[in-house]
């Protein structure tokens, strides 16, 4: 199903072809094209820190969407928690028209750092969105934040709590559709962990706080990973917002694909031969969260910033079981 052929390829460079030169539109019926070749008909498209696009059969779902890469540092270069939390609606505005299709589906966020939760709310408000029905998974920190940095009220009843092991399906169940179209599993995960044994900011939240108005106000409140199942085409796990899981969690899980959060792993044992040898050695694996979190995304310079010799590590690790991709910012591929 993942071999790669000589037709795929030349299918998978017109699709770049058709992203880098025209619209999302045009991309995405170059790719639906693709399809035809024996591949699975599942694109994925980076957006740069942990966010993703997942693009198949009609189908959208977005991965902690977190688009305006704002500066964090203080002047000494140490992250500075008090700065003010920004949202670069040009950007936004930007990647909605030229690069995303349409409103996703579900929206699956990881956890509630400002690099991954923070644009969520300013997504929901925008125009293109308000009047969609987008359901948003996430633990109660999270949900919590989203509803504190305000929300149209009719996406309340679309935020959906999840803390791990539930296994929902899509469409919903009924006699004319007893089959799901995709699944979401959901699996408790754990965060970065970096040279001094921690992360920053901590903390969890029962109740939505006062708006958070800077960085630090957005606690981590909680990791989870996800495995969306595509019929019986292709599952696809996003390990992708945090380098660090939780083994016992996922241990059975046998994901084709493994998008992998590759950065800040310093205090975790083995990690890369940990999560890939729990995993079973995924066909593919495609590495995330490993760019500079700043370089605007229409600047041709933000390729420059990914750290690209996580790549050959994860290759070197995984021999001939199977190959690593490189993805570059909002050039959609197929798997």
């Amino acid at each position: 199903m993942l071999r790669t052929t000589a037709a795929a390829g030349l299918a998978g460079t017109a699709a770049l072809t058709a992203a880098r030169s025209g619209t999302a539109q045009a991309a995405e019926q170059t790719m639906a094209q693709a399809g035809a070749d024996g591949r699975s008909g599942v694109h994925l498209r980076w957006l740069g820190v942990a966010g993703w696009e997942m693009v198949f059969d009609g189908h959208r779902l977005l991965i902690d969407p977190y688009l305006t890469r704002q500066q964090y540092a203080g002047p000494d270069g140490t992250m500075d928690m008090q700065r003010p939390l920004e949202v670069n609606s040009r950007i936004i505005n930007w990647v909605l028209s030229e690069h995303l299709g349409g409103a996703p589906e579900f929206i699956l966020v990881t956890h509630g750092h400002w690099d991954h939760l923070a644009d969520i709310p300013p997504l929901l408000n925008h125009p293109q969105w308000t009047d969609q029905q987008i359901r948003v998974l996430g633990g109660e920190t999270h949900l919590n934040l989203i509803r504190a940095m305000g929300i149209p009220p009719e996406h309340e009843s679309d935020l959906v709590l999840v803390t791990g092991g539930e296994h929902l399906r899509y469409p919903l169940r009924s006699p004319e559709r007893p089959h799901p179209d995709y699944t979401i599993e959901v699996f408790r995960s754990l965060h970065s962990q970096l040279g001094g044994y921690g992360f920053a900011p901590v903390g969890t939240l029962t109740t939505p706080p006062e708006k958070p108005t800077k960085l630090g106000e957005l606690f981590e409140g909680g990791s989870l990973g996800y495995q969306v199942t595509v019929g019986d085409r292709l599952r696809v796990m996003f390990l992708s917002g945090t380098a660090n899981f939780a083994e016992r969690e996922v241990a059975g899980a046998r994901p084709d694909v493994l998008v992998l959060g590759a950065s800040g792993n310093a205090a975790v044992h083995d990690y890369f031969e940990r999560v890939l040898q729990t995993l079973g050695w995924p066909r593919i694996v495609v590495p995330s969260h490993h760019d500079d979190l700043v370089t605007a995304l229409d600047d041709p310079e933000v390729h420059d910033g990914v750290n690209r010799e996580i790549v050959a590590t994860l290759q070197n690790i995984m021999g001939n079981r199977g190959r690593v991709l490189d993805p570059r910012h909002l050039q959609p591929f197929q798997l």
